[in-house]
């Protein structure tokens, strides 16, 4: 479902906890804009002195890569996450503005993440302290959210290859194993960037990101490994589930020209009978006997026979 125009969650952190709104004396606050074509970031960049290419970044509708672009007294980071899709998961971009006393995420389509903070917020959980600990929280939650959506794709190939194994090949799984591979991909190519996009927020390379909190973006990079492993493994299945059905096709349709073969080899002696007796000679031995058809399709069906019996004690069929 996308998000309302202009619309935006504010969360400030004062007196010891996170409250909602923007309140005077706090000591952080979170901005959650999510929309398209609207001012929001406009306004909050002018108030946070944002760059103008990391907004246009936000506001545009192209993809982009995950990144990290270091300012003066910002960082502006761009994640993925995965959304359920009608065609298997969607990545969906989260970009965040991370200061030492503010965050700021701005997603076209509402992630589950930054919704699933807010909850926890609105009901007095702890979360991890800082602009960095509530990123923390965020992108923990994103991450942990794509290793569920990886696995259904791997029932779904499993049940893709179960109908080839079992030979139920009414049902053409080629194109449905093709999407699941190139999902994969896709998926992978995307994640691929933010594992050093964490390990950097990991390794005490940006000011804004405390000693404290440096361990948990780790455990997010270990995440991110795991996931990293199972997209190929999820590949490397798709490519023997495909081998499968093409050697399958390939073993059935062998069969099928084995019978077809067989069929025609034992039509053969029918038809040089009847072709000789199709000939335009009026001196063909039997040819004016009455018994002469009866022996001629005696012959087609003893030959014929003889030569199936011959097939099947060579194991032919």
């Amino acid at each position: 479902m996308f998000c309302n125009l202009r619309a935006v969650e504010i969360w400030s952190y004062a007196e010891s906890r996170w409250q909602r709104g923007d309140l005077p004396g706090a000591e952080l606050r979170w901005f959650d804009v999510c929309g398209t074509d609207n001012h929001e970031l406009d306004s909050l960049g002018e108030r946070f002195g944002l760059h103008h290419l990391s907004i246009e970044d936000c506001l545009s509708r192209l993809v982009h890569a995950p990144k990290i672009d270091e300012f003066a007294n910002h960082l502006f980071i761009v994640l993925h996450a995965l959304l359920p899709g009608s065609e298997g998961p969607e990545t969906e971009e989260l970009d965040v503005f991370l200061g030492h006393d503010f965050l700021i995420t701005y997603q076209d389509e509402r992630v589950p993440a930054t919704g699933a903070v807010a909850q926890i917020l609105d009901q007095g959980i702890t979360v991890r302290p800082g602009a960095d600990g509530l990123l923390y929280e965020i992108a923990d939650r994103a991450v942990d959210a794509i290793l569920p959506q990886v696995n259904e794709l791997g029932e779904e190939l499993d049940r893709l290859q179960e109908v080839v194994v079992r030979g139920r090949l009414n049902e053409d799984p080629n194109s449905a194993i093709l999407a699941i591979r190139a999902r994969a991909g896709q998926i992978r190519r995307l994640l691929l960037p933010q594992l050093t996009v964490t390990q950097r927020l990991s390794r005490g390379e940006f000011s804004v990101v405390t000693e404290g909190n440096r361990i948990y973006f780790r455990d997010i990079y270990d995440h991110l490994v795991r996931i990293d492993l199972a997209l190929e493994g999820l590949r490397e299945d798709a490519e023997v589930a495909l081998s499968t059905y093409l050697a399958a096709i390939n073993n059935r349709m062998s069969e099928v020209m084995k019978v077809l073969s067989i069929v025609g080899a034992l039509a053969l002696p029918a038809v040089v009978i009847a072709g000789i007796f199709g000939t335009n000679f009026d001196n063909v031995p039997g040819l004016h006997s009455n018994w002469g058809f009866a022996t001629m399709i005696g012959t087609m069906t003893a030959l014929g026979g003889g030569m199936a019996y011959y097939f099947y004690r060579r194991g032919w069929f």
